[in-house]
């Protein structure tokens, strides 16, 4: 009876520890109110997620009482975990589902970003110069009530031009120009998107199987992974030049510019070519993309999903993307993993629950990207006199992981 009593009472956050219960506040007309007791929810999270999602539900009769079944889609919504708050967001849909023996209520929301996602990015001009990416991705957040901050300098890289598609949503426009600079973009509790490196944020403890890991799956992968990243120029030779078998090694030579990154954990020859793009001055971009090609590649194989039985760390704060978090499998082995998704799930008669996808940071690395306006030869012209030329992204080449299983 005592561990009922428990498991309850962290359910309703009577003992001193961190509340997980989930609540929303909802705002309609200027009027504000709070919704606590739902029976079910799962809240959805993550880096390369955009828009969270939370989808809550409860009984008929707890929902008249709690005026529920008043919500209605477009109400503003803000979704807590005890007394943090998680996500800001909209009440998208309103689900009542009627059945012999009972009788629920669904509410489905998502975060502002939501706008962004679905929404054509709209502009007064669709050209912009001496700008930043930070400063662009304001731009076109602000349309949608959106602010957009940066972590520690992410998104400060000065873009000479850029030019907006115009069939593109503000997602397309914000998700390219972060490749551009290099960063992460994501959603943030108060309702606004934040740039950031990878992994701002450490968990003031871990998962570890057998303490607080109750599943976990492991994967070591060689799936899309290449012995060789080489970068080649799409010149004229491979345009209009026959392959000539006798004189395949010369012709390649002429296209290899002498940029490559291997892959020490494939064991077979498996080789990439990515294109050196027109403008890339000293093949800088090239570099960085292909020892990305590789890191990239190898911290997708090494993929670590399991079920924790909290949603927080010992310090009581919640498990959330982009936070390093150190993860000790059955050998013992324990390493730095990033949180790149997870599925926070309660219920009355199952507890709390935390699904989580973990990554080598490698894994999460934006992909080093040439503004194309650099490609044009006025550009390049233009800025050849310049004595100090921006390559738009700075990032240090990553040394490649051991491949050892953790």
């Amino acid at each position: 009876m005592s561990g009922a009593l428990t498991a309850i009472s962290d359910f309703l956050g009577w003992n001193n520890t961190p509340s997980d219960q989930v609540s929303i506040v909802v705002t309609s007309g200027g009027t504000s109110r709070q919704i606590t007791n739902w029976t079910s929810a799962v809240l959805r999270l993550g880096i390369e997620i955009m828009p969270w999602t939370a989808a809550l539900g409860m009984t008929a009769a707890r929902a008249s009482a709690a005026g529920v079944d008043t919500i209605n889609p477009g109400d503003t919504c803000q979704v807590y975990i005890g007394a943090d708050l998680v996500f800001t967001g909209y009440v998208i849909t309103v689900v009542e589902d009627l059945g012999p023996e009972d009788h629920m209520f669904e509410v489905q929301i998502a975060s502002k970003s939501v706008d962004l996602v679905e929404c054509a990015a709209d502009f007064t001009t669709f050209q912009m110069t001496s700008t930043n990416a930070l400063a662009i991705a304001q731009k076109v957040a602000q349309r949608s009530g959106i602010s957009v901050v940066s972590l520690n300098g992410a998104g400060d890289t000065d873009i000479l031009a850029f030019s907006v598609i115009l069939t593109e949503t503000a997602y397309e426009v914000i998700e390219r120009v972060s490749r551009l600079a290099g960063v992460l973009f994501y959603d943030q509790p108060d309702g606004n998107i934040c740039m950031s490196g990878v992994g701002t944020r450490r968990a003031a403890s871990g998962f570890t199987m057998g303490q607080n890991i109750e599943r976990m799956q492991a994967v070591r992968s060689l799936g899309g992974r290449y012995s060789k990243v080489t970068a080649v120029c799409m010149g004229t030779v491979s345009l209009f030049t026959d392959p000539n078998v006798d004189a395949l090694e010369s012709q390649m030579g002429v296209l290899t510019v002498g940029v490559d990154a291997t892959d020490p954990g494939v064991p077979r020859t498996r080789n990439m070519f990515v294109p050196v793009e027109n403008g890339d001055q000293d093949y800088a971009v090239a570099r960085q993309r292909v020892q990305w090609e590789v890191n990239r590649r190898i911290g997708r194989a090494y993929t670590i999903s399991l079920t924790a039985d909290s949603w927080r760390d010992q310090a009581g704060q919640l498990w959330l993307p982009n936070m390093l978090v150190p993860t000790t499998g059955s050998s013992g082995a324990r390493r730095d993993l990033l949180v790149g998704e997870l599925t926070l799930r309660q219920t009355v008669e199952d507890g709390t629950h935390a699904d989580v996808v973990l990554n080598p940071a490698e894994a999460y690395m934006p992909e080093p990207m040439l503004n194309p306006v650099l490609a044009d030869r006025f550009i390049q012209a233009l800025n050849s006199a310049q004595a100090d030329v921006d390559h738009s992204i700075q990032t240090e080449d990553l040394p490649p992981l051991d491949g050892a299983a953790q």
